[in-house]
């Protein structure tokens, strides 16, 4: 059960590590659109 496995299997892994990383990007952007329009937010209400 090392490395050299079915195709199958290696494909999945490659594709689930891969939609891991593009989740954790999507994740990270969305966020930072948040935090950036919510501080955008209170600066123009707070003038």
């Amino acid at each position: 059960m090392g490395f050299p496995h079915c195709p199958i299997c290696v494909v999945l892994a490659f594709l689930s590590i891969f939609m891991g990383v593009t989740r954790s990007y999507m994740f990270y952007i969305l966020l930072k659109e948040f935090v950036g329009a919510e501080s955008d937010f209170k600066f123009k209400f707070g003038v």
